[in-house]
């Protein structure tokens, strides 16, 4: 009983001090804990991010990044007001996921910023793209649009290898309507307390947050080690002469979202994803024509694809473009070279799967090229 007078009257004092005193000074601040409050579910399509929102997030870890929005929650370079049609420019609506949103990269680097800046004053670019869309959020948000009254020329829709695998969590009631995360997730009262008390004492009390602050660098160094003993497996190297740029490719080449393009296992388990994202993508293109929007597919690579080929993703998406009379784009001879390691860390985010400026810069071009801007 004592010893928990003792913890009880521990907590109170850090708790007062933590909130008086330590709350006020810069040593507090988290940026990986600070809630993006301005990622929000949307009741119409699954997740949405505010309108009019300027703010710095932390991406991968290290990587800070300004995120703006304009009236209607599309990524810009300023926050402004969109109109529903626009009489003196034309029109062009991004549509994709993380790689069109431009993780990691500041709005001018982009390849919405990129195209914005090519095209000049007589475009308008809208860019759709947020972090994990997939096909059927692609239908659903840009119908969301065009039933609101909003008007658009021409439209780029990016499909990722990953759009696949992600279809197959998304997931619609009774109506066709799709249900957010919040409403799919199912969490157990105690489990959600659990966390929620957590993450209280963690936000208060310097107890917790220095518990917290230990437990995330165990972890960072916990899945570093995982990674080094598998690329040292894989590249066949002792464990000491497994060098950071070895672990680094390692990882880029190994996410699971992308072993299906050329793994005949992982292929039969995306089925219902790719019959799903069939459905989607054809009734997308057909609202585009519908609406006199003129419309491309454009597909490209993984680093994963690059270095282990890909027998389903880019085959597949090019008949089904064919078979529906679909512009079709791959950049997959763009993804290509002699030296492919050098090639991917060359155009890729270092560790990461998402296209660095030069990467960005290589889609652009080739974009604009085939495309005639």
């Amino acid at each position: 009983m004592i010893k928990f007078k003792i913890i009880f009257f521990v907590l109170i004092i850090d708790l007062v001090l933590s909130n008086l005193i330590f709350k006020n000074t810069i040593y507090w601040s988290n940026i990986n804990w600070e809630k993006k409050w301005w990622r929000v579910p949307s009741n119409d399509y699954h997740h949405a991010i505010l309108p009019n929102i300027d703010q710095i997030e932390k991406w991968g870890g290290k990587i800070e990044k300004r995120v703006i929005t304009n009236s209607i929650g599309f990524f810009d370079k300023v926050n402004r007001e969109v109109k529903k049609s626009n009489e003196t420019k034309k029109r062009i609506l991004l549509i994709g996921d993380s790689f069109i949103e431009g993780s990691g990269l500041p709005y001018e680097k982009t390849f919405a910023g990129l195209l914005d800046s090519h095209l000049g004053p007589k475009y308008e670019i809208l860019n759709s793209a947020l972090g994990s869309y997939s096909p059927s959020i692609y239908y659903k948000k840009t119908k969301f649009y065009i039933d609101k009254g909003f008007k658009f020329d021409q439209a780029l829709v990016f499909l990722d290898v990953s759009d696949i695998f992600d279809e197959l969590f998304i997931k619609f009631d009774s109506s066709g309507d799709i249900l957010t995360f919040e409403e799919t997730k199912k969490q157990n009262f105690a489990k959600k307390a659990f966390y929620s008390t957590g993450r209280i004492l963690r936000d208060n009390t310097i107890i917790f947050r220095i518990l917290n602050i230990l437990s995330d660098k165990t972890e960072i160094s916990k899945n570093y080690i995982k990674l080094k003993i598998k690329a040292s497996k894989e590249y066949d190297k002792k464990f000491l002469n497994t060098k950071r740029d070895d672990v680094m490719f390692y990882r880029m080449t190994h996410i699971d979202r992308g072993y299906w393009t050329f793994n005949e296992k992982k292929f039969q388990e995306v089925q219902n994803g790719l019959k799903q994202s069939n459905e989607y993508l054809l009734k997308l293109f057909d609202l585009f024509k519908e609406n006199n929007i003129k419309s491309t597919l454009i597909i490209y690579p993984w680093p994963t694809q690059i270095f282990y080929g890909d027998n389903f993703h880019q085959k597949h998406w090019h008949n089904f473009s064919n078979e529906n009379n679909i512009n079709f784009l791959s950049l997959y001879d763009k993804f290509s070279a002699e030296n492919k390691k050098k090639f991917i860390l060359d155009n890729f985010i270092y560790g990461d799967i998402h296209w660095n400026k030069k990467g960005t810069t290589l889609v652009f071009e080739e974009v604009v090229k085939n495309i005639g801007f």
